[in-house]
């Protein structure tokens, strides 16, 4: 993301027809007319190999109407952007294929799409759309979950700080979002030991206060630099003895947004994602930020 005040690239909004696509549309516009960036309403439509026999029984008729109940869709969007944002620039677009395909090649300012709890077993079964935005997308993806108290200032933008520079680029995305939006940010790092063979229960003498002492002055230490940069942001930091995952999950119930650092393309998805980042994906409690 950019520190510009005014962005040339979208903020690309995918939209289905869904209640979670239109809420995320209006949240985009909200950000937009904060930045000054335009918003780029896409709508997917399958391929021609998609309808399969369809297409040599009924002409066509079927890619048609799924064209033309798109641009409905679209329509409805737009126009809820303009009464909600009236100075908001817009511009929709129906594209061929998958809205993973489109934002691989689409230049974006960010990626927002509806989002809702999911089955980690349904999504490697049948596939997701999220989860392959998340993998193609060039740029940070958000998805927006609609609960109903997400949207209070009051509840914090948490992200997750590991030292690593996908990390650091989540910081420095958080800490700008939260300065658009005037949200708190908790800046947290979860930190422990793996069980190993042989170790048995021979921890009884490790200075655990020094430990969690010496985690807590590197977290505050790290985040410094970086929150310099936004001063005006209310920046805290948590340092606990747990497993990122267990720790983010926690903490989104109380979040507007978790955000996490993503380590880019990969063969398998665990390599491209990460285990926290899939597992707040399919199970965190508010929105979540991916970023390249």
């Amino acid at each position: 993301m950019s520190n510009s005040t005014d962005r040339m690239l979208p903020i690309l909004v995918g939209i289905d027809g869904s209640s979670e696509a239109d809420a995320a549309a209006l949240w985009a516009a909200a950000y937009a007319a904060k930045v000054r960036a335009p918003v780029r309403l896409v709508h997917a439509v399958p391929e021609g190999d998609w309808y399969g026999s369809a297409a040599f029984v009924d002409g066509g008729a079927l890619e048609r109407d799924l064209r033309a109940i798109g641009r409905k869709h679209l329509a409805r969007a737009e126009a809820a952007i303009h009464h909600a944002a009236p100075e908001v620039s817009v511009e929709t677009v129906t594209a061929d294929g998958t809205i993973a395909s489109y934002v691989a090649d689409a230049g974006a300012e960010l990626v927002v799409l509806g989002s809702r709890k999911s089955s980690a077993l349904r999504d490697l079964t049948l596939g997701s759309n999220t989860l392959r935005v998340v993998t193609h997308a060039q740029c940070p993806v958000l998805l927006m979950r609609t609960a109903v108290d997400s949207a209070d200032p009051a509840r914090p933008i948490v992200v997750g700080v590991d030292g690593s520079e996908q990390s650091d680029r989540a910081l420095g995305a958080a800490l700008e979002i939260a300065h658009t939006l005037g949200s708190p940010v908790v800046a947290v790092n979860y930190w422990g030991f793996d069980p190993q063979a042989g170790l048995g229960t021979g921890f009884e003498d490790v200075d655990w206060v020094s430990i969690r002492a010496h985690e807590q002055h590197w977290l505050d230490t790290h985040v410094e630099t970086v929150h310099e940069k936004y001063p005006d942001v209310a920046l805290s930091t948590v340092s606990s003895q747990s497993s990122p995952t267990r720790g983010l999950r926690a903490m989104s119930a109380s979040a507007s947004m978790i955000v996490v650092g993503c380590r880019g393309r990969g063969a398998f998805l665990g390599t491209i994602l990460g285990s926290v980042s899939q597992n707040l994906v399919h199970h965190a409690d508010c929105s979540v930020l991916i970023v390249r």
